[in-house]
């Protein structure tokens, strides 16, 4: 997968996208997202990044975080096809996909939200 380079000064950031697989369970049986032998590589692509500046908020009894950066590439079906199963490398920091939107509907650019993982 390969973002495309619409506009170099945009799109500055190589990330790379990964997906889970199912190689490495725990003692409950199921997928370890905590080991790296559970990712594989599903994609490259060329992006722009705006930090957010997350914050928490109680919803539902639960402590759950904002989106803490959002990433945006040009409109591929392989960009289109990610998911919030899947999550985005960049110099070595993780970021869990929280969702994936194509602007406007127009298929142009991809917009996926992300909340960094520590």
């Amino acid at each position: 997968m390969d973002g495309g380079m619409k506009c170099v000064a945009e799109y500055n950031k190589l990330v790379k996208v990964e997906k889970v697989t199912a190689t490495t369970l725990d003692a409950a049986g199921h997928v370890d997202k905590t080991a790296a032998a559970s990712w594989a590589t599903y994609g490259t692509a060329w992006c722009a990044v705006q930090s957010k500046g997350g914050r928490e908020f109680w919803k539902v009894d639960l402590v759950a975080a904002d989106v803490s950066h959002v990433w945006r590439t040009q409109y591929t079906t392989e960009a289109a096809a990610i998911t919030p199963q899947m999550r985005i490398v960049w110099e070595s920091k993780t970021y869990e996909v929280l969702s994936v939107i194509d602007i406007d509907l127009a298929h142009n650019e991809i917009e996926i939200q992300t909340r960094r993982e520590l």
